[in-house]
């Protein structure tokens, strides 16, 4: 089985942006703890961070990510980016998509 290395503190200070960025609020930790994914998945969640932006909203409703929209973006930038890439990048999409809208479900 394979693990990333845990984020250094260039990545981290991304990652905290981008979360903030999409309106997400870390709670403050007692203890660091190291979030390990596949390296498999780095190129999707990377995509994703450059691409978290493009997702489309009616109103309150999150209605998923703009596929044109990532679409024109990877031409512009001249994005590599592989059929598994695509699927994992469409994956964390629908999760976030969904848990979006089940925050209105809840409220």
């Amino acid at each position: 089985m394979y693990a990333r290395n845990p984020l250094n503190d260039r990545e981290q200070h991304e990652l905290d942006n981008d979360l903030k960025a999409l309106g997400i609020e870390a709670e403050p930790e007692d203890e660091a703890e190291a979030v390990l994914f596949w390296d498999e998945h780095q190129s999707a969640i990377e995509w994703w961070c450059q691409v978290a932006e493009l997702m489309r909203w009616q109103g309150r409703i999150c209605e998923g990510l703009d596929i044109m929209a990532v679409k024109a973006d990877a031409e512009m930038a001249e994005r590599k980016y592989s059929k598994d890439d695509y699927l994992r990048l469409r994956l964390i999409a629908n999760t976030v998509t969904h848990i979006f809208n089940e925050q209105l479900n809840d409220e």
